[in-house]
């Protein structure tokens, strides 16, 4: 028993990448807090009420002889330890109830009465490090507007119009509030090292804040700690959807990267960029018209000299990506799947479940990072069942993108392998 015992907490880690036990937010340290105290009050009782019941089985337990004794005198009731029981029940009771209104009444509300909520503002910062403040957002926090769909994560900046998925960034030791809808089921919006979870409901507009660590002894009287270590402790953190919303929900992940002002800045200035055509000059109506031709001309072959071009021309024409995704700077435009701007920028594909990351789990590896965007394009069904790029063959498992645009006549020639790869270089270049 005891070997056993020891094998399993020797499983046992409080720094895992999603540890509730292991918080870098304001928010996540005040839930711990909460939960080691109704830990130790519950301790406390099992030990007294599993010790008093212990000592009264082993102290009066019936012994050799006892037959023979007359019953002892039965008891109704003693008034003095029946109020010294519910005096102590009410006091254990205060030492849980006071710290959960206390969590209840910041987290229900916005911090405006608390220090760090006016160097939060937007105005307060954002120019100091190096940007220009959005027009009527100077005494706004950063808002991000969250939209769950089946089964990917949509993030649009409210202050700043940009609209990214799967993956935000946030600067350090600032209040970020968190507006959540869902159009179709139920989501649950989870980052268990920064802040707690909300649902999202189709029909109701949920949202919550949170406040990640910033390496600083902050005012709430918490050492918020050093804010490089590992992977998940180097401004990545890990979260995922933590209510059952059908076929993929297991799949369902998100990433946050948090980061000083000044990289934040960069961030937003970057994102806010349109993303240029593959072409000297960068222009798309250019591109499109010489890369596809019309009836009287032939595509102009200087502009499919590169797998990236000939995997720009087949984004935007015969692999029909741009009907579901979207790329700033492109007026054609579709909504119904993730935004791909800068998507080569981030350090995960398929909403977090294919890792573009290095063996050190510290920078993205490019060849890795292509090798999934090839396999996530080309073979979606063997990692995320049920997606909408997935459509299987009636009485089977198989299908995919690969079948729907090769058995569709509309389309001319059928995507080949060779195709894939090209358009997964073209993807290379978001970044």
């Amino acid at each position: 028993m005891v070997a056993l015992c020891a094998v399993l907490l020797a499983s046992c880690s409080f720094t895992t990448p999603q540890s509730t036990l292991d918080p870098h937010g304001l928010v996540s340290r005040l839930q711990l807090d909460l939960f080691y105290k109704t830990v130790w009050v519950s301790l406390f009782l099992f030990i007294a009420v599993g010790g008093t019941m212990a000592y009264a089985v082993i102290r009066f337990r019936e012994r050799p002889g006892d037959a023979d004794k007359p019953m002892p005198e039965q008891g109704h009731g003693n008034p003095l330890i029946e109020i010294g029981l519910i005096t102590g029940s009410i006091g254990l009771l205060v030492i849980i109830a006071v710290p959960t209104l206390k969590a209840i009444f910041l987290t229900d509300a916005l911090p405006t009465d608390q220090p760090y909520w006016k160097s939060s503002l937007i105005g307060s910062w954002y120019k100091q490090a190096g940007g220009t403040v959005p027009e009527l957002s100077a005494n706004e926090p950063i808002t991000i507007t969250v939209s769950g769909y089946q089964w990917w994560w949509g993030f649009h900046y409210d202050n700043f119009d940009i609209t990214t998925a799967n993956e935000f960034v946030i600067p350090a030791g600032k209040v970020v509030v968190f507006k959540l809808h869902s159009s179709n089921v139920i989501h649950s919006f989870w980052l268990p090292k920064i802040a707690g979870k909300v649902d999202l409901i189709p029909g109701r507009a949920n949202w919550m804040w949170m406040m990640a660590d910033d390496g600083k002894v902050a005012t709430d009287g918490y050492d918020h700690g050093p804010l490089a270590a590992q992977t998940y402790e180097n401004g990545l953190y890990y979260g995922q959807c933590a209510q059952y919303c059908g076929e993929a929900h297991a799949f369902m992940l998100f990433r946050t990267r948090v980061v000083s002002d000044a990289d934040f800045v960069k961030w937003v200035e970057a994102s806010q960029k349109p993303v240029p055509a593959p072409i000297p000059g960068g222009d798309w109506g250019k591109f499109a018209k010489g890369s596809h031709g019309d009836e009287n001309t032939p595509p102009d072959k200087t502009m499919l000299a590169t797998p990236a071009q000939r995997g720009a021309s087949l984004f935007f024409g015969r692999a029909t990506c741009f009907q579901c995704h979207t790329i700033n700077g492109n007026p054609a435009g579709g909504v119904i799947g993730p935004n791909l701007t800068r998507v080569a920028s981030r350090t995960s594909i398929a909403a977090g479940f294919l890792d573009n990351l290095d063996n050190d789990g510290k920078a993205i590896d490019s060849k890795r990072q292509e090798e999934n965007f090839y396999n996530w394009i080309s073979h979606p069904y063997d990692y995320k069942p049920g997606n909408l790029m997935w459509n299987p063959q009636p009485g089977t498992q198989q299908g995919g993108l690969r079948d729907i645009v090769a058995t569709n006549k509309k389309n001319g020639t059928p995507i080949t392998d060779q195709d894939w790869h090209d358009i997964a270089a073209f993807l290379m270049t978001l970044k």
